[in-house]
Parts: C-alpha cells; structure tokens; sequence
C-alpha cells in the first residue's frame, strides 16, 4: 500500500518541508522526499518567506537543544538519593521521551548512587554485626 504523500506533503507547512527537503531526506522515503519538493515548488516561495521558515527551524532547534541540556533540579536530586526506586527511573524515562535528555541521565545518576549508598549501608551494618 503506498502512501498519498502529495496530500501529506501539502499540509506540511513551509518550515516543515524545508527541514525534510534540506536537513532530513535520508529520514524519508525518496517519493515524500520528491512529494515535499514539488510541494515547494508550488507554493512558489520568495527569499523572504525561505529565509522565515529556516528561522523558525533554527529557533524550534536551538529550543530542542537547549531543552536536552537542561540541568536537573537540586530537590530532585536529593529526593531521588534519599527515596531511590522504580518510579525515579520511569520518570528519567519520561523526561528522555520528553527531550530532556540532561535531566533523564542526571535523575538515573542520582538513582544509581541512592541505590549505592543504602546498600553501602547495608553493607557496612552486616560487616560490623
């Protein structure tokens, strides 16, 4: 079954089918790929409306970009040493689906040395005992 991709690409705004035409053609099939440039070719863009639509594609990734780095909270940090568990690492799931992909490794981090430090604890108390 092949896809309409002529009436997909035609509600693809101009933004959108310059990311796929420039920056994401190894992404799509080569018939969406052709679909978006005749698509372009029909709205007949001038330079002003291009230069309009590669801005709102720099600012939607330099947003991406600055939402993957973002850093995660100090009160997350310490809640997630102090109580580790399941629910934390389906949380860094979340914030990774999300696109914080700084906050879901820092929330994993500080999982991973909550679960350390209780079971260093443990040890520690079955050592002495």
């Amino acid at each position: 079954m092949e896809k309409d991709f002529t009436t997909i690409m035609s509600q693809r705004t101009d933004a959108e089918l310059l990311k796929i035409v420039k920056e994401l053609r190894n992404d799509y099939q080569a018939n969406a790929v052709i679909a978006a440039e005749l698509e372009l070719q029909k709205r007949n863009l001038t330079s002003k409306q291009v230069q309009a639509a590669v801005h709102e594609n720099e600012t939607k990734k330099q947003i991406a970009t600055e939402k993957a780095n973002e850093k995660l909270n100090v009160i997350w940090k310490v809640l997630t040493f102090i109580f580790p568990g399941i629910l934390q690492i389906m949380f860094a799931g979340t914030f990774k689906a999300d696109g914080y992909d700084r906050k879901a490794h820092e929330l994993t981090n500080w999982t991973l040395y909550g679960f350390g430090f209780y079971f260093g604890i443990a040890l520690l108390i079955v050592l002495l005992t």
